[in-house]
């Protein structure tokens, strides 16, 4: 009866008491250019305690086919998530999982393609890892509200090491804070241009994202798009 309350706890989140609870959530990516529908991204989140336990998306393309799928799970901070992203329709695969103190980076560019792993050591900033984006900036939340910058080292499993960002404030309204993640060094900045990210100021919720993207195009380049996230 215990296992059986604990699981409803989870999946529908409607025991009174219930401290593990699942939100599911939407991202639509549209082309910078013209604004065409892209894909969809299909969260459902497992959270405890207002913490992350595991993620999973689902990209989906315009005729409503799954092309790509991504699994976290959140382990140890909630900036470091071990994840795995495949797209079935090439066969690319790419994960970060951490081992002791090292993370282990994998990429495999196609169905045919070896995959290629690398063991890397702790960073020189805080590690964040894909979708930990999202929860560093919600811990530097009331620094960049001052106009405050913050530092940290991007797992970049495609290059099998670490990108050193910077997250900057740029702009703020009443109802919005919007960041961006620039590369940290300034030699080499314009090999990426700055990826934005724009949250609502009550609730902390990412509600745009707009720049380079997980998926990739049929020619194996990045996708550079806006993303619109919606909650229930």
């Amino acid at each position: 009866m215990r296992i059986l309350s604990f699981i409803i706890a989870i999946f529908i989140g409607t025991t009174a008491n219930a401290e593990i609870r699942t939100v599911n959530y939407e991202g639509e990516a549209y082309s910078l250019d013209d604004k065409v529908l892209l894909y969809r991204e299909v969260h459902t989140l497992i959270i405890d305690n207002d913490m992350p336990i595991s993620r999973e998306v689902d990209y989906i393309d315009p005729d409503g086919k799954v092309i790509a799928h991504k699994t976290s799970t959140y382990k140890g901070t909630p900036t470091t998530p071990d994840f795995e992203l495949t797209d079935f329709r090439d066969g690319y695969q790419e994960s970060a999982e951490a081992d002791n103190k090292k993370r282990i980076l994998s990429v495999k560019e196609n169905t045919d393609s070896p995959v290629s792993i690398k063991s890397l050591d702790k960073p020189e900033y805080t590690t964040v890892v894909d979708a930990g984006f999202d929860e560093f900036v919600r811990e530097q939340w009331q620094g960049l509200l001052t106009g405050k910058t913050a530092t940290f080292s991007f797992a970049a499993p495609a290059r099998l090491e670490y990108i050193d960002f910077r997250l900057i404030p740029i702009r703020q309204d009443d109802t919005t804070l919007t960041v961006e993640m620039r590369l940290k060094s300034r030699w080499i900045s314009w090999l990426l241009d700055p990826i934005q990210l724009t949250y609502d100021l009550t609730s902390q919720r990412l509600l745009r994202y707009k720049g380079l993207t997980n998926l990739r195009d049929d020619q194996g380049n990045g996708i550079n798009a806006e993303i619109v996230y919606r909650y229930p």
